[in-house]
């Protein structure tokens, strides 16, 4: 809430803290505390209010008072954390050298720092008071009664836009009236409803109106009505009554909701109608909304628009407004400039910045009507979306200020600071969350954790369309977000009108703080390629410092900082070797990111920075993390990479929630320490090496971890060893909010009995590797509910068949499988996209070797087969797969074939062979003559006779042999059927042939070349399963 109330929402809680007989305050004290709290309280409630009145509405002197409180409440957090540092911080963790001396020195400073907070309480009693006396004067209280007279709503235009002067729309449309024609089956006596949605800005309004204006007239009854953001349901109902019938206007104004709702039905019933509901923006409107269509004819069509993914959700039909394409976008452009053309360089960027927004190009074109083409770089350039006076720039701030202002003053705060992010920057949702928790945006809530909270945060923004959500696999195996450019541009107006984040942009440029009363700064973003530390902010009240792509010559003196909560320093550029000097002195510091960015951590972190929650470290451009990373005992997170070593014990770190360690064999006594760690939600860990000692070790450790939410355990190694354990996880007895089991490298005797439904409900991505697979574990893991994902490897070589049937595995998008024989029964994974599987070469035909059928699987898209060729000659190999590869391809599927227990090399051989053999008949084609043919391929017969003789022969292999010996045959019948010698001369003893093995048939350059390609070691390429896990 930190946007709307500066830093009460976390500064009130601590204010309750310093009451406890802990700190040992005065009486005197306590009360002044008491009555500060109470004030402060109040204050915070007007504040709240005041930040749900757009910013243009509020009164000056109004905005003037609630940045002085604001103000007042960041001065009063830092002075308690001050204190707090000084009292709880003093007792070093580091081995006690004069421990006397030290002790008594922390007495006099605990002293010393309960005066000070005394005194401070004082006088910010003194400045509450001047505070509340304003905050009579000017009647805080009637601000949202007294709001100006309410605006035209700028999206009206939107109706009346002729489709003759619409751009890129056929095609949005042509995908309506399919859906609507073809879409869904409906349940009897419902209409068909689509529900288009997207943020603010996409061209919803545009897109439904021109559908409507098109398919309308052909229905009997019709109806657009708008909803907007602060619907009277009453109105709505009676508006749709109006559009169907005028004569109703009289009778209308006496109903109440459910009248209206009878009148509806009864207008409505048996007709056709085609209606359009723009603008819903909760669920509970459509709840009401929606009786008015039950028990309609099952032809009406009924259109809904919203930004809100849960509406388009309950209401069904969703279709996703897309943004215009490259193309389009060029077209709208230049229809809005007139056909005025600037340099093409700037165009491109410009429309990059829209992305695809109608809204956005409309805009920033309208800017550039009338310019010559040498200034559109300074349009581009201007701050955002041009500036507030034009009356186009305007009108889309506002439009998408209806979709800020309907947030939560919590989520006002957490959208503002996204603020700090360079433009089109892919966001990591996780370390998001952690920085909004080390800033104090997320309250406490009784029986929540905080990144719980603020995950259902995130997940807001997200369904409220102010962000766009990135699937997983498009970053890094983590999810995140990105915020488009309008939004990006509105947050900061806002940010800089109420002074909550300043951006420094070294390319382009800064934003500074927008209230007249302070020209302090509290959250600084420092992006750049380059550039030194010239920028004239005063670090002092600096809580929040982010740096991204810049040197450090562009980072002040990190002394320079006095109440730092989150330091984030991402991809920088350091000399080598470079130290953060003086970061131990931050001692408020909760949040440190040092992420792609190489710079080594200093030996003592552990012992100063105490308050420390988070670190990442990510990018593994750090070598090393010192031992005393081991003593940061409020530690929440961290985070490192491969690279990266963690050389302290992590047994004291007991306040871990996230872990994600490489190398952890190089971490002394992990496998056993980890156990301590019962907080763990979160846990991710790599080895290149590990005992089976060990790994039983650590399995015993997972079995004391309840609270676990996401597991992964798994080697860096390219061969990807296994480790066998004789440990079940039967006594893991995981949380029920366990999503993610991941176990490549860990074989355990068997799948344990607590994964099924109704221990792990959430789980959505399982990849084990065990001893043996049973039917019975297939069965329990189909009923899984929420099961996206499945790995299941067996160790054992008699693989078990398993056919998979239509009610079960419902969701499944992803199977990876093997030494499992699998069929896929009719109707069965309907969701399947990505498969992975085992197949024999002995067997022939694509029936036996397909095991789905189309019809069973709609969504296929990938197919990866592993061949096992035990036992299997390479002809057999070679027409399995030439089977295999038909099949796939006759079923649209792009195949990936893996041969397993089969002699790469032998069959790269054989193929050699037969080429030879078949130009034979062709001397010419070589340039060689028959008798050199001749000498040639007796000597051929002869090697290739002593190597059939050595079964070991690597580069033969057992699968080759029958082929090869067929190949002799056939060397020795070309020589008797072409140049009639005597058939012994091909039986000589080897003794009478002085050629070495190495050369059995190659006798010159070409043939060198050859032999060379074909002793190069194949190895085939090990698979793993898709990012995701």
């Amino acid at each position: 809430m930190q946007f709307a109330t500066g830093a009460m929402s976390s500064l009130l809680p601590k204010l309750g803290e310093l009451l406890v007989e802990e700190y040992k305050l005065k009486k005197s004290v306590k009360k002044g505390i008491e009555e500060l709290k109470a004030e402060l309280e109040s204050m915070q409630a007007a504040l709240v209010k005041v930040s749900s009145v757009p910013l243009d509405q509020l009164d000056p002197q109004v905005k003037i008072w609630a940045n002085e409180v604001r103000e007042l409440s960041y001065a009063v957090e830092d002075s308690l954390d001050s204190f707090v540092t000084r009292v709880e911080g003093v007792e070093p963790t580091k081995p006690k050298i004069k421990h006397l001396l030290k002790a008594a020195r922390n007495e006099f400073t605990k002293f010393k720092a309960r005066h000070e907070i005394a005194t401070d309480v004082k006088d910010i009693e003194s400045q509450v008071r001047k505070i509340k006396e304003r905050y009579d004067r000017y009647k805080i209280d009637d601000v949202v009664a007294n709001l100006a007279t309410t605006p035209v709503d700028p999206r009206l235009p939107a109706l009346y836009k002729k489709l003759s002067d619409l751009v890129g729309i056929d095609e949005p449309i042509n995908e309506l009236i399919k859906i609507l024609s073809e879409g869904i089956h409906m349940p009897d006596k419902n209409p068909k409803i689509v529900s288009v949605v997207g943020f603010g800005g996409l061209g919803k309004t545009t897109l439904a109106k021109a559908l409507y204006d098109k398919l309308s007239k052909t229905y009997q009854c019709q109806a657009f009505v708008p909803v907007g953001q602060n619907p009277n349901t009453q109105k709505v109902l009676r508006d749709i009554l109006l559009e169907l019938d005028t004569g109703l206007s009289r009778a209308t104004e006496t109903m109440v909701e459910w009248q209206l709702i009878n009148q509806l039905q009864k207008i409505l019933a048996g007709k056709r109608y085609f209606i359009v509901i723009d603008d819903i923006w909760d669920t509970q409107t459509w709840d009401v909304i929606k009786c008015a269509f039950v028990d309609s004819h099952p032809e009406s069509r009924l259109i809904i628009t919203t930004r809100i993914v849960d509406v388009a959700t309950k209401a069904g039909g969703i279709y996703h407004m897309q943004p215009l394409s490259d193309d389009y976008s060029k077209i709208l452009f230049y229809t809005r400039t007139s056909g005025s053309e600037g340099p093409a360089e700037v165009t491109t960027k410009i429309l990059k910045k829209c992305g695809g927004v109608p809204l956005a190009i409309t805009t920033i074109a309208s800017l550039l009507v009338g310019k010559h083409s040498e200034d559109w770089s300074k349009v581009y350039d201007a701050i955002g979306f041009g500036h507030a006076d034009n009356g186009d720039v305007h009108n889309t701030r506002k439009i998408l200020s209806f979709s800020y202002y309907d947030l939560s003053s919590n989520l006002k705060t957490c959208l503002l600071y996204l603020s700090v992010f360079p433009e089109d920057c892919l966001i990591d949702k996780i370390s998001l969350i952690w920085r909004w928790v080390a800033e104090g945006f997320i309250p406490y809530r009784e029986g929540m954790e905080s990144f719980e909270l603020g995950e259902i945060y995130f997940n807001t923004l997200v369904n409220k369309s102010m962000i766009r959500w990135i699937d997983p696999e498009d970053n890094d195996g983590r999810g995140g977000c990105r915020v488009h450019d309008m939004v990006l541009d509105l947050i900061r107006t806002i940010s800089n009108e109420v002074n909550f984040v300043t951006v420094h942009d070294m390319e382009h440029h800064d934003t500074r703080p927008g209230g007249k009363s302070t020209n302090k700064v509290h959250r600084l973003a420092v992006h750049g390629k380059s550039g030194e530390h010239n920028y004239s902010i005063a670090m002092e009240h600096v809580r929040s410092f982010n740096v991204v792509e810049c040197s450090a010559n562009s980072i002040p003196l990190l002394l320079s900082f006095k109440v730092l909560h989150v330091l984030v320093i991402e991809d920088c550029v350091f000399s080598e070797g470079s130290c953060l000097e003086h970061l131990g002195k931050l001692l408020q510091l909760r949040y440190l990111g040092l992420v792609k960015t190489a710079v080594k951590i200093p030996e003592g972190i552990g012992h100063d920075l105490k308050f420390l929650e988070i670190l990442d470290v990510r990018g593994g451009l750090i070598s090393e993390l010192p031992p005393s990373v081991g003593e940061l005992m409020n530690l929440r997170c961290l985070w490192a990479d491969n690279g990266t070593v963690m050389k302290g014990e992590i047994g004291k770190l007991t306040c871990l929630e996230e872990l994600q360690l490489y190398s952890v064999e190089k971490c002394p006594n992990f496998f056993t320490e980890v156990r301590k760690l019962t907080k763990l939600r979160v846990l991710n860990i790599y080895f290149a090496e590990m005992e089976e000692s060990a790994g039983k070790s650590l399995m015993e450790s997972l079995c004391n971890l309840h609270n676990i939410h996401s597991l992964t355990v798994s080697t860096v190694l390219a061969d990807d060893d296994s480790v066998v354990v004789n440990h079940s996880l039967e006594d893991m007895a995981p949380c029920t909010k366990l999503y993610r089991l991941v176990l490549p490298s860990i074989v355990i005797p068997r799948v344990p009995s607590w994964i099924n439904q109704l221990s792990v409900p959430l789980l959505s991505r399982l990849l084990l590797h065990v001893d043996a697979v049973e039917v019975r574990d297939v069965q329990t893991i189909g009923r899984l509910p929420s099961l996206l994902e499945l790995a299941l490897w067996s160790k054992e070589e008699n693989n078990i068949s398993y056919t998979f049937g239509s009610n079960e595995f419902h969701k499944l998008r992803g199977l990876w499988t093997k030494k499992i024989e699998i069929a896929v029964g009719e109707g069965a994974l309907p969701m399947l996209e990505s498969l992975l599987y085992s197949a024999s070469a002995e067997r022939k035909d694509a029936a036996s070797l397909v095991p789905w059928r189309r019809n069973s699987c709609p969504l296929l898209n990938y197919v990866s087969c592993y061949l096992d060729c035990t036992n299997s000659s390479y002809r057999e190999v070679k027409e399995a797969k030439q089977a295999l590869r038909q099949a796939l391809l006759y079923n649209a599927v792009y195949p990936d074939i893996r041969k397993e227990n089969y002699d790469e090399e032998a069959g790269k051989f054989i193929d050699n062979l037969e080429w030879i053999l078949r130009g034979l008949d062709r001397p010419e084609d070589v340039g060689r003559s028959a008798a050199h043919q001749e000498e040639r391929t007796r000597r051929m017969i002869r090697s290739l006779e002593r190597r059939l003789r050595d079964a070991a022969e690597p580069r033969v292999g057992r699968y080759g042999q029958q082929e090869i010996r067929g190949l002799v045959a056939k060397f020795k019948s070309w020589l008797h059927d072409h140049a009639g010698t005597d058939q012994d001369e091909a039986r000589k003893s080897d003794a009478t042939d002085s050629e070495d093995d190495e050369d059995y048939y190659y006798d010159d350059a070409t043939d060198q070349a050859e032999v060379l390609l074909l002793r190069r070691c194949y190895r085939p390429p090990i698979v793993r399963p898709p990012m995701c896990f």
